[in-house]
């Protein structure tokens, strides 16, 4: 079809061209090497637009260029190809206070030369073909979008064209129209890409090609434990957030620290956390400043140290390189002096809370609330506490030029019985001399750019685009920022040594009663990430700084820790240990909607089995292989819809199975009932309900399902949509 197609592309546009030059009015295509920019009003109804460009150029003093009005009712500027790399923010050209609007509320959304994008009626920035005049395809769903369901739904667009044409993993072409939505990625094995590859065709005859990709990601169920002396009231966070992973404990092995990483290596993992889950990430404008994203925390021992190193991501340079600074060597966290620390629980006995005592000069005592960041027993911008078991502190900081870096013990009883870390008892770990790195009592540091980690999982986005939760929403947009073109030296690694005999420990301590650990990342204060990741660290990402609007109230905030510590050496003796499951990621290595006689790969692949495992393939309940092989190729010679599976049985007799469907042919496309917002096939006052909690900003509407609430199509989602479905289902409306 797309042979056909393309031919008679290459004759009209020859006819076109012969016809040009022969009426000697030949007049070229608006290309160019410049970039543009599309707005859907409908969602405002402005009576006028504007554009404000910044970034390399500045298109005009605020509110920026009236944007022209074209025939698709879509407005649009275009930008000569000096404009580099700007930050665009959409207006209806009012003051304060006269009604002033704007898209979006602060930072502007990024626009590279070469780029086209179109700000669509329910805000999402798409890219919109090129900044030319040719006929284009497009996905409303951004390339390199990740899922975690069987499929994604995916709305198709066209620019210039009346028809477009999808290929998904190579199958057959399939004509679609303006708003079609199509299934991506069903009966495709987990952790695979899928590709998709949209053409049209404009009033010119120029055939256009846009490729997207979409990463179906599958998260093996982890071993996980719980242990009640420990003191946690949270569970472990789980997801991609892991603490002890497979039950590492560390290793004992000797360590160099010198800010190299090669001593280390996966299996010394004990706390696993995530990138690009920073609180800047939830601020519209809070890119600009240094990252503090803790995203793997590592251990060892040996008879004379304990050994911890930890990896920070610096994302940004991916989610936001409009940031300059950020997105720069310039924002490695050794910049400054910042406190950093590692909170261990060696006599689980022990419960800090955080406050700490002193004696002053004149023999009284004092007591602060927190161990840093309080003046006169006051706290200055907040701090951080404790429920999970804490004894020890050991506090550095970023750059190790501070002289009162310092291991705290809470050994001394609080009247209500808890435990205050003592000023007094402190074992001091900083420098006598900054150039020449001494650190006193054995402690060793060492920091360097690189990252150990060879993938690196994180939620894709920024700047206004996140939303509190989607760090553990397994359906959130999570990629490895390795396949977006992230570098190891982006990263930057800690490694320190604290000798054992300074926590009065020895290597018969860690590796028969095992300590706790984590590491906590600040901003002066208060806590901004830690491994194990604890959810105080985010649960006021997204409120404002009280000295600066554009940052995060995480700055300033108390911070409880209330999740386990991963645990270095050995368990506690109460441990429980809850083993994971057999379970199977299977599926095919092409989407559904492929040609008959094509090859199609069954692949299975068996997580936490017992020895040996057996692989039994079905196609319609039938078996076409059962044995030790883990893939079968199967090539179904007539079209229609399949159900492939899979067994997996160990040595132990454990089965787990996996069942999806497969279409051989061209796929139907889903039909979709006008007001059925929660998408489970009826009309009801539950959709109404969804359309209330979407306009209160109590949940979050697909592109789809926002096209299904605007219930009276005028563009944009409001209460009488709600209101007409209630009419609907009290049989007084129809839609």
């Amino acid at each position: 079809m797309k042979k056909e197609r393309r031919i008679a592309s290459i004759l009209l546009a020859a006819a076109m061209i012969f016809a040009a030059f022969a009426s000697t009015a030949f007049t070229a295509s608006a290309a160019t090497s410049g970039s543009q920019v599309y707005f859907d009003n409908t969602a405002y109804n402005w009576e006028k637009v504007y554009v404000y460009a910044y970034g390399s150029k500045e298109n005009a003093k605020w509110p920026g260029q009236l944007m022209e009005k074209e025939d698709s009712g879509l407005y649009t500027k275009s930008f000569p190809s000096t404009y580099t790399s700007e930050n665009i923010i959409f207006t209806n050209g009012l003051e304060e206070d006269a009604g002033k609007e704007q898209y979006p509320a602060a930072a502007g959304l990024p626009l590279k030369k070469g780029e086209c994008k179109l700000l669509t009626a329910d805000l999402q920035w798409v890219d919109y073909g090129k900044p030319d005049d040719h006929g284009y395809a497009f996905s409303y769903v951004a390339s390199g979008t990740a899922f975690s369901d069987e499929s994604i739904q995916v709305k198709l667009g066209l620019k210039n064209a009346s028809v477009g044409y999808y290929s998904i993993d190579g199958a057959p072409d399939v004509q679609f129209s303006q708003g079609d939505v199509i299934t991506v990625g069903e009966g495709k094995i987990g952790n695979s890409t899928v590709s998709l590859v949209l053409s049209a065709t404009g009033s010119d005859g120029v055939e256009t090609e846009q490729k997207y990709t979409f990463k179906k990601t599958f998260t093996e169920t982890l071993t996980t434990f719980s242990s009640k002396s420990d003191g946690h009231t949270t569970e472990a966070e789980t997801g991609y957030y892991s603490t002890n992973p497979n039950l590492q404990l560390g290793k004992n092995k000797t360590i160099t620290v010198d800010g190299d990483v090669s001593d280390w290596d996966s299996s010394m993992i004990i706390a696993q956390g995530v990138a690009n889950d920073d609180p800047r990430v939830y601020m519209p404008s809070s890119m600009h400043e240094q990252p503090w994203d803790s995203y793997a925390l590592y251990s060892a021992w040996d008879d004379e140290n304990l050994y911890f190193m930890w990896e920070m991501a610096n994302t940004t340079y991916i989610v936001s390189p409009s940031d300059d600074f950020a997105a720069s060597n310039e924002a490695r966290p050794w910049r400054n002096s910042i406190p950093m620390y590692l909170a261990l629980s060696i006599d689980p006995a022990k419960q800090a809370t955080g406050k700490a005592v002193g004696t002053n000069a004149d023999g009284s005592t004092y007591t602060n609330p927190f161990v840093w960041g309080c003046d006169n027993g006051v706290a200055k911008d907040g701090g951080t506490s404790f429920e999970t078991h804490i004894d020890t502190l050991i506090a550095m900081d970023s750059n190790n030029s501070n002289g009162g870096a310092s291991i705290f013990k809470a050994d001394t009883l609080d009247t209500d019985g808890k435990y205050m870390f003592n000023y007094n008892t402190r074992i001091p770990i900083g420098v006598t001399s900054f150039e020449k790195q001494d650190n006193q009592n054995g402690f060793k540091i060492k920091y360097a750019n690189g990252t150990k980690s060879n993938t690196l999982y994180g939620v894709n986005g920024a700047k206004g685009t996140r939303v509190l939760g989607d760090n553990t929403d397994p359906n959130s947009n999570w990629v490895d920022f390795f396949d977006l073109g992230y570098k190891a030296s982006y990263g930057y690694i800690y490694e320190v040594s604290i000798p054992l005999s300074n926590l009065g420990i020895d290597k018969n301590y860690i590796e028969t009663k095992g300590i706790g650990a984590m590491q906590i990342l600040t901003y002066g204060t208060s806590g901004m990430d830690t491994l194990p990741h604890d959810p105080s660290m985010l649960d006021s990402a997204n409120v404002a700084y009280s000295y600066d609007s554009s940052t995060s109230h995480e700055k300033e905030d108390v911070d409880n820790i209330t999740v386990p510590l991963a645990r270095v050496g050995a368990l506690l003796d109460d441990t429980v240990v809850n083993n994971a499951p057999l379970e199977v990621n299977f599926g095919a290595d092409k989407s559904s909607g492929q040609a008959a006689n094509t090859p199609i790969t069954l692949s299975a692949q068996a997580y936490h089995a017992d020895g040996d495992v057996e692989y039994n393939f079905t196609v319609n309940g039938v078996s076409v292989q059962k044995s030790n092989s883990n893939s079968y190729v199967w090539t179904p010679a007539e079209t229609g819809s399949y159900k492939i599976s899979v067994t997996v049985t160990d040595s132990k007799g454990n089965t787990a199975n996996s069942v999806k469907n497969f279409v051989i042919g061209e796929q139907s496309q889903q039909q979709y009932l006008l007001g059925d917002v929660n998408l489970d096939g009826v009309v009801n006052v539950v959709d109404a309900t969804e359309i209330q909690k979407y306009l209160a900003d109590l949940t979050e509407f697909s592109d789809l399902q926002v096209s299904l609430a605007d219930v009276d199509k005028d563009g944009s989602v409001k209460i009488i949509d709600a209101t007409l479905i209630q009419k609907y289902v009290a049989e007084l409306e129809t839609l």
